[in-house]
């Protein structure tokens, strides 16, 4: 049955992905809180590497917070979209991704009870991945978001968390979205 923490957390999340798709830096902090909202969630559902990723998501969200303040101060406005980040940047950082799904699917399969420890780590990695590029400005992270969006909606679904699974859905149709609304604003190569 579904909590009003869960339910909670899932409307804190699509405000958030509206204001990612606006560029709002409002984002960072909605973000945040969601992100707090579901460690408790998931850590509840024994989802080890998701709850440990919304605790990363906290931090993540203070790092985008500052992140996009610093640039728009050092430009005098919203940070440009990268359309073409350097190839050794989305290189780098997807050999990290792919490292720490490893890592965290050994971890989970031999030190945890994760019901699902190989997609929990899939989904936590190419997250953290996403959730750098976001705030890189990086628009092919609505791409990775997709993706990922598709195995997270199946993996709650099946974990009985149909209100997070309904929050995923939501974040992939808004990912599309994203993705050509991004399209649209100052962009940089």
């Amino acid at each position: 049955m579904m909590s009003f923490t869960e339910l909670f957390g899932a409307l804190s999340g699509i405000v958030y992905v509206l204001l990612e798709i606006r560029q709002n830096k409002y984002m960072w902090i909605v973000g945040g809180v969601s992100a707090l909202i579901y460690v408790v969630i998931f850590a509840g559902s024994s989802l080890f590497a998701s709850a440990g990723l919304q605790a990363w998501y906290v931090g993540a969200s203070i790092y985008g917070w500052i992140a996009w303040k610093r640039e728009s101060v050092v430009r005098g406005s919203d940070v440009p979209v990268v359309i073409q980040p350097r190839k050794k940047d989305l290189i780098l950082s997807a050999v990290v991704a792919l490292m720490g799904t490893c890592l965290l699917w050994y971890l989970l399969e031999n030190y945890s009870s994760d019901p699902i420890p190989s997609f929990d780590a899939l989904i936590a990695s190419s997250s953290m991945l996403a959730t750098y590029w976001v705030a890189r400005k990086y628009i092919f992270h609505w791409l990775l978001w997709i993706v990922t969006n598709a195995f997270a909606m199946v993996i709650y679904a099946y974990m009985g968390l149909y209100a997070t699974a309904f929050l995923y859905f939501v974040y992939g149709v808004a990912a599309v979205a994203g993705y050509y609304s991004w399209r649209k604003f100052p962009r940089v190569l």
